[in-house]
């Protein structure tokens, strides 16, 4: 079976990338270098000098020391193409989507497809994307753990395996499942714990796909119409709500407060309310 794996540039992404190649013998990688130019991330850039940067520190030091432990653990492609570009809807993606004419595309960590990326890969195949959220409850970016750390919502710490579409982390759930945790990590164990689980159901549902057993392909909406977070809205206030919730709710939460709470999870077995 052909396999083309697209993914960010960072050592989770890598990481992940290895344990696909190692498992199903990807034919291809192509690694997305996101940049942005916007003046929306000039403007961030700016404000993260000030309060932001300075209220985001315990969260971006467990986010890098999380990033350093997959580095640690990245040993390199010896037999595998790879295509490194700015933006993962570049003709080059879609030349070598027209060569290899992959069984299935994995996605995680890029930007958005676009529908004609889309349909040209379905031409031969299908597309499985990794959110590290619990979709339909928690979309978008820039991290959905934090975001329900904002909210106080560590019921909703999970993470997504789905297939693609050109929405927001919207496409039809093949596996939606929280994050085992225990209520006592620290906010590095916390970061690590949910990138794990996440790469864990994709290569499960990756080996299903192999063994051409039937996946799901539920509509979120048939769950709950869930919310998309946006970048923009990761503001100075909601850093403060992150890091405060997990110093005085989480790091207190009874291990059965947070595993007795009543989420749906979609996956191998029936939902469980």
């Amino acid at each position: 079976m052909k396999i083309i794996a697209l993914i960010g540039n960072q050592p989770n992404h890598k990481y992940l990338c290895e344990r696909m190649h190692q498992d199903f013998a990807l034919d291809a990688v192509i690694i997305v270098n996101k940049k942005s130019t916007t003046k929306n991330a000039i403007k961030d850039r700016l404000i993260s000098k000030g309060m932001k940067k300075v209220l985001s520190l315990p969260l971006s030091i467990a986010w890098r020391k999380m990033q350093a432990s997959f580095q640690k653990n990245l040993n390199g492609f010896t037999s595998v193409e790879r295509l490194v570009v700015d933006d993962v809807n570049s003709q080059a993606v879609v030349d070598l989507v027209e060569a290899i004419r992959p069984e299935l595309v994995v996605v995680s960590g890029t930007n958005l497809l676009t529908a004609e990326l889309i349909m040209e890969i379905g031409l031969s195949g299908k597309i499985m994307n990794l959110h590290t959220g619990l979709s339909p409850y928690v979309k978008g970016g820039p991290n959905c753990t934090n975001w329900c750390l904002a909210n106080n919502a560590f019921q909703l710490i999970g993470n997504t395996v789905m297939w693609l579409d050109e929405g927001i982390d919207s496409g039809n759930l093949i596996r939606t499942e929280r994050t085992p945790l225990l209520g006592n990590e620290s906010l590095l164990e916390l970061h690590k714990k949910v990138m794990t689980h996440g790469h864990d159901l994709l290569i499960q549902a990756i080996a299903s796909f192999t063994r051409d057993e039937d996946l799901p392909n539920i509509e979120q909406d048939d769950i709950d119409k869930g919310r998309v977070f946006y970048s923009k809205q990761w503001t100075a206030a909601k850093i403060a709500k992150a890091y405060g919730n997990f110093l005085l709710h989480y790091k207190i939460s009874k291990l059965e407060k947070l595993q007795g709470l009543d989420v749906l999870t979609v996956g191998d077995r029936e939902y469980e309310h």
